[in-house]
């Protein structure tokens, strides 16, 4: 594809264009299997642990990640566990969450349909080329936390 150089978008716009568009994949992949996005990011952090890990811990997480609420966080713990796919030991001291069989097999699942359906957005680039782009997607995520936290 050739874009004329003087209708060409900024970096910004375009990243936040590709974006909104791979978002939409990763969406329509989650409703798939009757899922949300905050949903997604729960099993992610709970599988990426490996552990139980604290409801204080897990609220920390999804705050960092996705700006979600405490409330909304434990509404989100309950909903999952009412599926079957955490274990939410809320009366326990401390509070604890951590995926079940049924949600490691679930989330496997998941992870490989989102996948899947992201990685069409990509096909036919050259390796090389997503390498690089993936390289300074990184360095420039790094400068702009940097840059928030002056």
């Amino acid at each position: 594809m050739t874009v004329n150089p003087a209708s060409r978008p900024s970096l910004g716009r375009a990243l936040g264009e590709l974006n909104r568009l791979v978002g939409t994949l990763h969406r329509r992949a989650l409703a798939d299997f009757d899922s949300d996005f905050a949903t997604w990011m729960l099993l992610t952090l709970l599988e990426e642990e490996g552990v139980a890990l604290s409801v204080e811990e897990v609220v920390r997480g999804l705050d960092q990640r996705m700006d979600l609420t405490e409330a909304d966080t434990l509404r989100l713990l309950e909903r999952a566990a009412a599926a079957g796919h955490v274990a939410y030991l809320h009366d326990s001291i401390p509070a604890t969450a951590e995926l079940t069989e049924a949600g490691t097999a679930h989330f496997a699942a998941l992870y490989a349909h989102a996948r899947e359906s992201t990685d069409a957005a990509f096909e036919g680039i050259d390796q090389a080329d997503l390498d690089t782009a993936l390289t300074v997607a990184l360095a420039a995520k790094e400068r702009a936390a940097a840059a928030l936290a002056e």
